[in-house]
Parts: structure tokens; sequence; C-alpha cells
């Protein structure tokens, strides 16, 4: 799977960060603006879970066979967002070989996976919590 190529993150625009201390990147368009000429929410939770996403599979590029599906998502918007944003990921409370290991015995493991947020400014202005239900097929 690869998350640039879904047509939904196509639309929104989502790429790769520019910058090397980010996963993926958002630019700053008019049409992501709410009301208040912030970052609309859907806007900011579209870049989370395709980070999300991304992060979860480049973790496992090795691994040919795992089906993965969100499961549940908890978020706090921290901040009104201004301009471009950018994203970062890592897991929650596990490591990598565990997480192997498991999916080797069951075939299946849940994940979470942390998203944070960052605006131009800087500014972690979200945190999203991805619980990811990942299985060979």
């Amino acid at each position: 799977m690869d998350v640039f190529e879904l047509p939904f993150n196509q639309f929104v625009g989502i790429e790769p960060s520019p910058d090397n201390e980010y996963l993926l990147f958002l630019n700053e368009k008019d049409i992501y603006h709410n009301h208040l000429k912030t970052v609309h929410a859907s806007a900011q939770f579209a870049l989370a879970e395709a980070t999300s996403g991304f992060f979860l599979i480049s973790q496992f590029r090795e691994l040919t066979n795992i089906f993965p599906v969100v499961r549940k998502v908890e978020i706090k918007y921290k901040k009104p967002a201004q301009g471009c944003l950018y994203s970062k990921a890592g897991f929650i409370g596990t490591e990598r070989e565990r997480i192997i290991k498991e999916l080797n015995e069951r075939k299946r493991v849940l994940i979470s996976v942390r998203v944070l947020l960052y605006d131009s400014g800087g500014n972690n202005v979200m945190q999203a919590d991805f619980e990811w239900f990942l299985a060979m097929k």
C-alpha cells in the first residue's frame, strides 16, 4: 500500500515532507481553511491518518502479506493550525520486534501509533492516537 496512490490522499494533496524532520506534508491552501481562517479539523485529520498508515507500512516493508485496518482514533486538537502542516509518528508502548513476534505467532496484532502535527510556526497543533488491526493475509 502506498498512501500517495490513494485517490483521497491525492485529492487532498498529501505529500512527502520537504523537511527531513517530518514524514508528510500538507501545503497551505485556502481550501483547507475553516470559518476562523485556520486549518480545518478534517484537513488535519486527513494528514494524520495518512501519516499513521505511512509510518506503519514503512516499519514493515519486508512483510508483503500484511493487511492494516484502522480500528479506533483518539484526537486532541491543541492549537489553531496556521499555514503548512507537517507530521511525525511513532509507536505507542510497543517495539517493532514484539509486533513482528506476535504477527508470526498469532498472524494478527493490535498496534497503536501516535501522530503529531506541526504548523508553519512549529506549533504542535494536533495529537492523534491510531489503533490499527494488522493481520497477515
